[in-house]
């Protein structure tokens, strides 16, 4: 491959991304209240809980703070949660918190 071909191959795979494109698999943040996810909580120990399904990153972490105020944790910064979007036939397609 030439310089100039291979500077040209470069500088597309750097402009792609500024096209929307989501190949990725990521999910554009306004749509992320839009979305169906499992809410996974984690205590100070690693141990993962399984909270449920809610729609939206908001309530998501809501569910997670109530969970975390229900365990006596909500003081604790050592707990944290995720929320895994429900798409295209996963249960965790990606994880948006």
């Amino acid at each position: 491959m030439k310089i100039k071909a291979k500077v040209r191959f470069i500088l597309l795979l750097l402009v792609l991304p500024l096209f929307g494109c989501d190949d990725d698999g990521t999910l554009p943040l306004s749509e992320y209240e839009n979305v169906d996810v499992n809410v996974y909580f984690y205590f100070p120990n690693d141990r993962e809980v399984y909270l449920g399904t809610t729609r939206g990153a908001s309530s998501c972490g809501r569910m997670s703070h109530s969970y975390a105020q229900s365990k006596n944790l909500e003081s604790s910064d050592n707990w944290s949660y995720i929320c895994c979007t429900i798409r295209k036939g996963s249960d965790c397609y990606n994880k948006i918190r």
